[in-house]
């Protein structure tokens, strides 16, 4: 019996890690998405006259800052506009994995409440439960 019960707590635990790991992925690539975001919207309000500078093999260049985001060329998009482009597409995508990674954290959180009801299970810090009338 106190085997049994051992096991159940250890159960228990296994599954309160797993949750703290996935809250803990999530705020991890949340932040990221939030730097990314930061970088987005500070270079889509960029001036167009701005001069910026872009180093092409071991060659500095200096041009407007609207020819990186119009360049188009041989190589697509142009190499600026490319990055500002990518990052936009990173944080589209660490918002769908925070978004499933948030629901499979509910999921996991559900699981653990069923777990502990099934087995009786209350926790120094829940109050109990009062009984139906």
């Amino acid at each position: 019996m106190a085997e049994a019960a051992e096991a159940v707590v250890q159960q228990l635990q296994e599954m309160k890690n797993e949750a703290n790991q996935l809250g803990m992925k999530i705020n991890e690539l949340d932040q990221e998405r939030h730097e990314h975001s930061l970088v987005v919207e500070t270079l889509s309000k960029m001036e167009g006259e701005r001069k910026c500078y872009r180093r092409d093999i071991s060659v500095s260049l200096s041009c407007l800052f609207s020819f990186f985001l119009g360049c188009k060329g041989e190589h697509g998009q142009g190499k600026f506009f490319t990055f500002h482009l990518s990052r936009l597409i990173l944080y589209v995508q660490l918002q769908a994995l925070c978004d499933d990674l948030y629901a499979r954290l509910q999921k996991k959180e559900k699981e653990m409440q069923e777990f502990q009801a099934k087995h009786n299970i209350r926790l120094r810090d829940q109050p109990e439960k009062a009984a139906p009338k």
